[in-house]
């Protein structure tokens, strides 16, 4: 009987990358199922953006401890991703203020600082999920076990 999870035999879930990809996104579309949903609930903007934002970063900090570093989830794990989605926030602002004063597009803006905010909670994320493991550095973490031989005493 084969003990390992179907998700798992999916080779490119192997690559913590493609995890912490995947993690983002369905972040990201919970936070917007939430930020609707209280919206309508609350029709406050502000008790909306910290709700909804409240909670898929509760979610998120669990969710790429488990999922895409495959770590345990601990109070110290989630003070480090609180930290570091503050620096991306100020990594994104600032940048998002420079680029404005450059005349930059607002949609370009908007990406740019996505993308500076995803790739440094990525490699921040990684850096501090992988000093709380135990697991070798590779970026195949946590391979699949090696299959069982139930005969090779004999």
């Amino acid at each position: 009987m084969n003990r390992v999870p179907r998700l798992r035999q999916i080779p490119l879930l192997r690559f913590t990358v493609v995890r912490f990809g995947i993690v983002s996104l369905l972040g990201e579309g919970l936070y917007f199922l939430l930020y609707g949903l209280f919206l309508t609930l609350t029709g406050s903007t502000s008790s909306t953006l910290a709700l909804a934002g409240g909670l898929c970063i509760l979610v998120n900090a669990y969710s790429h401890s488990r999922i895409t570093f495959r770590v345990r989830f601990s109070k110290r794990l989630l003070m480090g991703y609180l930290l570091i989605q503050l620096f991306g926030f100020g990594l994104a602002f600032l940048s998002g203020l420079a680029l404005e004063q450059a005349g930059t597009g607002k949609w370009w803006i908007a990406l740019i600082t996505y993308v500076l905010w995803s790739t440094a909670s990525f490699i921040l994320t990684r850096v501090l999920y992988r000093a709380k493991s135990d697991r070798p550095k590779s970026d195949h973490t946590n391979p699949l076990p090696e299959t069982v031989k139930p005969h090779a005493n004999r």
